[in-house]
């Protein structure tokens, strides 16, 4: 029936439907709190619960589906929730997306029909949702479903009445946390066949899910809820490849408590609140169109509702192999990725994929099932770092612009000294006072927490990789910890080799080079019967005549005072004249002094006027030679720096 009523607005058991594709009755208000105001208001409530909205069928029964009259509607039944929760949030966990606190009831709506809810007395800011699809596909064509199908209002202590018109799971969303357990009443509903970790055995849900016809339900543990078709989860039931859902979602529950919480530091019971795990659990759905791409992140994280996705959240042995699982993973990384801290800007698509490595190497599977991209990408990318003789700019190059390739230097790390570096990184992004405002901020900010972690100063290794350090925050972290002595950047994650060379001095460029003979390695081989020469056969053209430049490169930002020389031992080809010059890019020069090498078969050594320095790349240039009428030939035996 229609009832006209005139009560004070806190007495409202309104129909609240704030979204503009569904249909709506009654009256809109921002939440669940009672008005203090005691103004009248005149609202028409709709309380009859044998009406139901059919315009909505035709749509609904494209998706989310129908629900078949034979399928019992509820008649005051009691289900009780715990609403207490911690507050966490994307500000303090510092994360893109963090879990709100909705919570599952285990009854879904029918298209169009009433349901009644009954909420106790003291039960303050709560609001109950139709509808776990909250993708909004306003904008999209051509639309395979109504862009928004879900619907929110807020519920009052008494009698609340609320329907969709294309039905949906019923949630309810607190804005506060309420200490004691709250009991409700519901009526109009159906019982969703859900499986809840801890509370459904496998042998009655089977029942359960057979003898089922509610479109969809939701597969739940503690730490995550996936919302799933029916019908896929039927035909998995009868081809018996889904009979241990116990042991399905033990691992799920295992994924976040240890691979995606537990990795970033979170705990139910952590001293801190900023440590403490997210309000309620993460939650994915499938759906038949998204507002973007294949997947996306976001609460819920949202997959197209096919095999892929639906295999993703359901098959047990994925979950141990790793093997179809990158999506998954994929998007929830998404939503715990630390953009305003340390992952910067060409990161996107990289540290949330770091999740993948993380669960793999619990479970002992193989990397290179992982994706198709790892195993392309990962040989590549070492080979790159490795390069010592090419300068690097790991958020510029075009080799290295692959998100793949990207997640190298991360593996890397976390191989060699241990998976909690993440850890490391997250828990230390929750306590900094500033957020980053550019992408050198957070090189930084990972370049200084993960020295901490290791206990040595890893400028070597990002240098390697091409990804820039400011001078400030490299004497921060030189003055607490030593140098990086071994080449890690050339690790392997795929087959575990490389990585243990000590980290040397390298020529990286010479203008001028005799191919046959007299290598520019000659000259840090530390023997002075070898050395480096200048082109002399085919006869050198105007370039490759004096100056000579030799580019020298540390490959560690190392304190010297200076550098020394020792001739050939041949008087034919010996430099004189000399200048150097140093910088940290490899682009940009400053000159530090000239000098005159001795006509001798001797070490000189050449003191830097202004005092020590720590530059990564030296270019020597060698201007004139000893001989009169000499104007191309020159050789060098031996080259290298001056300690402190």
């Amino acid at each position: 029936m229609k009832l006209k009523i005139y009560l004070p607005f806190t007495a409202i058991a309104a129909i609240v439907l704030s979204l503009t594709a569904c249909k709506k009755y009654g009256i809109e208000v921002p939440d669940g709190f009672d008005d203090a105001s005691g103004n009248q208001t005149n609202v028409t409530v709709d309380t009859n619960m044998k009406n139901i909205d059919r315009s909505g069928y035709a749509k609904a029964r494209i998706f989310p589906g129908l629900v078949d009259q034979s399928e019992p509607r509820v008649q005051n039944q009691e289900f009780t929730l715990d609403l207490n929760f911690a507050n966490q949030t994307t500000d303090n966990l510092r994360i893109s997306v963090a879990p709100k606190p909705r919570f599952s009831t285990g009854y879904y709506a029918a298209p169009g029909e009433l349901i009644k809810i009954i909420v106790p007395a003291g039960a303050n800011g709560l609001n109950m949702q139709i509808g776990g699809h909250t993708d909004n596909l306003s904008g999209k064509s051509p639309l395979l479903r109504d862009p928004i199908i879900y619907n929110i209002q807020p519920l009052y202590p008494g009698v609340n009445y609320m329907r969709n018109i294309y039905g949906g799971t019923i949630y309810i969303n607190a804005t506060i946390a309420i200490a004691q357990p709250v009991k409700f009443i519901i009526s109009g509903a159906v019982v969703s066949p859900d499986f809840v970790l801890g509370v459904d055995n496998d042998v009655s849900w089977l029942a359960k899910v057979k003898a089922s016809k509610v479109p969809w339900l939701e597969l739940r543990c503690k730490r995550v809820v996936f919302l799933v078709p029916l019908d896929k989860i039927q035909a998995k039931v009868n081809a018996g490849q889904l009979n241990n859902p116990t042991a399905l979602m033990t691992e799920w529950n295992n994924k976040f408590e240890l691979d995606f919480n537990g990795w970033m530091g979170l705990s139910d019971n952590a001293a801190e609140i900023i440590d403490r795990s997210p309000q309620g659990a993460w939650r994915g759905v499938l759906d038949i169109q998204l507002s973007a791409g294949y997947g996306h992140n976001g609460f819920p994280f949202v997959g197209l509702n096919d095999a892929e996705w639906f295999n993703g959240m359901t098959s047990l042995s994925r979950l141990f192999t790793n093997d179809g699982m990158w999506g998954t993973y994929h998007e929830f990384g998404h939503n715990c990725q630390q953009t305003r801290v340390w992952s910067w800007s060409t990161l996107g698509e990289t540290t949330n994929n770091l999740f993948n490595f993380k669960t793999a190497n619990r479970v002992g599977a193989d990397y290179t099932i992982l994706h198709p991209g790892v195993t392309k990408g990962f040989p590549l990318a070492v080979a790159w770092a490795s390069n010592s003789t090419i300068p690097k700019n790991f958020d510029g190059d075009k080799e290295i612009d692959d998100p793949f390739k990207r997640m190298t230097p991360f593996i890397q790390i976390f191989e060699k000294y241990g998976y909690e570096a993440m850890t490391k990184l997250y828990t230390e992004a929750r306590r900094v006072q500033r957020l980053a405002i550019n992408d050198i901020d957070k090189h930084d900010f990972v370049y200084e927490h993960l020295s901490a972690y290791t206990q040595s100063d890893l400028a070597a290794f990002f240098d390697a990789w091409g990804i820039t350090i400011s001078k400030q925050t490299n004497a921060k972290v030189a003055a607490k910890y030593p140098l990086l002595t071994k080449q890690i950047w050339t690790y392997n994650p795929l087959d575990k080799t490389g990585g243990t060379a000590d980290i040397v001095p390298t020529i990286y460029s010479v203008s001028s080079n005799q191919s046959n003979e007299g290598s520019p390695a000659n000259m840090l081989d530390g023997n002075t019967a070898t050395y480096w020469h200048s082109q002399y056969s085919p006869a050198p053209s105007a370039e490759q005549s004096y100056p000579h430049t030799i580019v020298y490169g540390q490959n560690q930002r190392l304190p010297i005072k200076g550098l020394y020389f020792v001739p050939r031992n041949s008087t034919a080809q010996r430099v004189k004249d000399a200048e150097i010059l140093v910088s940290d890019d490899n682009v940009n020069f400053t000159s530090v002094g000239t000098f005159r090498i001795p006509n001798a078969f001797a070490r000189y050594d050449f003191n830097f006027p202004g005092g020590v320095v720590a530059p990564r790349f030296i270019k020597i240039v060698f201007k004139n030679s000893w001989v009169s009428g000499n104007t191309k030939l020159a050789a060098v035996a031996e080259i290298g720096v001056i300690k402190p």
